[in-house]
């Protein structure tokens, strides 16, 4: 884990000395403006990602604001920057015992219904989720605080909530005053006279808050309530919201840079969690605050009632790679709604693959070159190379994939570029895309000859690359073309002969 951000700091270290390190700018949803990122401390990013709440496995489109948590990451590393990034796992139960009966309380909901303890719960659930983060790519957070370990700081936020105005008591039970914070609806758009129509209010209509409006920030455990703690207001739980602001305090502090979650937690969370962080430090919380849109799943939004709410074991078990839902990825901004189908998961799963065999391609021939030449040719010149620019400008627009890949795929069929200089380019751009190019390259190169050839295709499609191999150096194109499409029809893609794959026929 630290081998490989000592790698990426290096890789930063060297681009910065080779040209003018770039400037990523990201939609602000505080704002509504495209802004330059620039840390409050110089030279160091503080970045908060709202994390899981581990109930059960997280569903693909979790992972599509993951996935894109760890490119602005990895983009800000590119530039040259110290990152500190916190994600926090929930794992305490909010709604009270009278609302579990309907289903509401998920935590204990699926701890009653798996017959085990909400802690046993978890834990389960935090290593699925771990493993999915790892299986994509996305490289872990420097800690990732857990909701039940950091009750006392929870407790001490609403305690100065409570003494600077913005909060009261109500038996036992301690409520945001919505009304005593001016800034309220300035994230989500969400006007202070029009919350009362809102479903988050009707859903949380108690009789003990002041006004409909207010939420939670510490409530009263019923009796038989295994998730419960003490508290100078009584023996109870915290609210949703105060756990992130009382977490990211401790390991960021009061103001921080960055704050990353999906489209839907932009209202009630985060609008509650600025209101009362702002009120509990009389400072602003967070500069720029980032939003992925909704991953759509058969064209409607993802839910467990519909079946439509896929897992990574549900992209695996049809027989997917990872890593090819890390590419389908790429083949949309952020801040625009993506369709998942797995025809099209099927599409990206082939395009990885196309990219992997060029990165063998390029490997076999910078084999011959000394290591000096590759050196030269290759990583020294890659961060000053156009094409790199070209692939970062594109990142640094807003986090710009789509265009970003297009680059990339225009410098890999450039045979203007020398082999060695394509594939460093290829590596240089990796750190930020994440698909681990290099770690396939070592382990292709300490393959057997045989077991690179063909990786199981039939020797007589691998004729037939060979024989498209030998009239593409004849530069008899239309020959080579037909055979290509011979290849095809068999169910496989060919770059080179040594480099034939399964196309998106079935054969993995």
């Amino acid at each position: 884990m630290s081998s490989r951000k000592e790698h990426a700091q290096e890789h930063a270290r060297r681009r910065e000395q080779l040209s003018p390190p770039p400037s990523l700018r990201l939609f602000n949803t505080l704002t509504r403006q495209v802004e330059e990122i620039v840390p409050i401390e110089t030279g160091h990013v503080r970045m908060y990602s709202c994390g899981p709440t581990v109930y059960r496995f997280i569903h693909i489109g979790n992972l599509r604001t993951f996935t894109m948590a760890d490119w602005i990451r990895r983009a800000l590393v590119a530039q040259g920057l110290r990152i500190t990034h916190i994600k926090n796992i929930t794992d305490v139960g909010h709604m009270r015992q009278e609302l579990l009966d309907r289903g509401e309380d998920k935590m204990v909901a699926q701890a009653r219904q798996e017959g085990k303890s909400p802690y046993e719960i978890a834990a389960f659930y935090t290593e699925a989720f771990h493993d999915d983060e790892t299986r994509l790519n996305i490289l872990p957070a420097d800690v990732f605080p857990r909701a039940t370990e950091h009750i006392p700081e929870m407790i001490a936020m609403t305690g100065r909530l409570l003494e600077r105005g913005y909060a009261y008591e109500a038996d036992g039970n301690v409520f945001f005053s919505v009304k005593a914070f001016p800034g309220y609806g300035q994230l989500s758009g969400n006007l202070l006279e029009n919350l009362g129509q809102g479903e988050h209010v009707a859903n949380e209509n108690d009789p003990l808050k002041r006004a409909p409006e207010d939420f939670p920030l510490w409530k009263v455990a019923e009796p038989g309530r295994l998730m419960a703690w003490d508290s100078p207001w009584g023996r109870g739980f915290p609210g949703w919201h105060i756990e992130c602001s009382a977490m990211s305090a401790k390991y960021l502090g009061p103001q921080f840079d960055l704050h990353t979650g999906g489209v839907d937690n932009i209202f009630p969370h985060h609008e509650d969690e600025r209101a009362q962080s702002e009120g509990a430090s009389g400072e602003q919380f967070v500069r720029y605050w980032v939003h992925g849109q909704h991953l759509l799943a058969d064209g409607l939004k993802m839910a467990k009632s519909t079946g439509n709410a896929y897992t990574l074991a549900d992209v695996k078990a049809r027989g997917f790679e990872p890593l090819a839902l890390r590419y389908f990825f790429t083949t949309a901004l952020y801040r625009s709604r993506i369709n998942f189908t797995f025809r099209a998961l099927r599409a990206s799963q082939t395009a990885l693959r196309r990219l992997r065999a060029h990165a063998w391609r390029l490997s076999d021939l910078t084999l011959s070159l000394p290591y000096d030449e590759k050196e030269r040719l290759g990583e020294r010149a890659a961060f000053d190379h156009p094409y790199y620019r070209a692939f970062l400008t594109a990142v640094d627009a807003d986090l710009n994939m789509p265009r970003a890949m297009a680059v990339i795929w225009q410098m890999l069929r450039d045979e203007s570029v020398t082999p060695a200089l394509r594939l460093a380019i290829l590596y240089a751009a990796d750190d930020i895309l994440g698909f681990g190019f290099a770690t396939d390259v070592a382990a292709y190169a300490a393959q057997s000859p045989d077991e690179r050839r063909a990786d199981g295709a039939p020797e007589a499609v691998v004729t037939l690359a060979r024989e498209r191999a030998a009239l593409r150096t004849q530069q008899d194109w239309s020959a080579a073309d037909a055979l290509r499409a011979r290849i095809a029809q068999a169910g496989y893609d060919a770059v080179s002969y040594t480099h034939l794959r399964a196309h998106e026929t079935g054969r993995n």
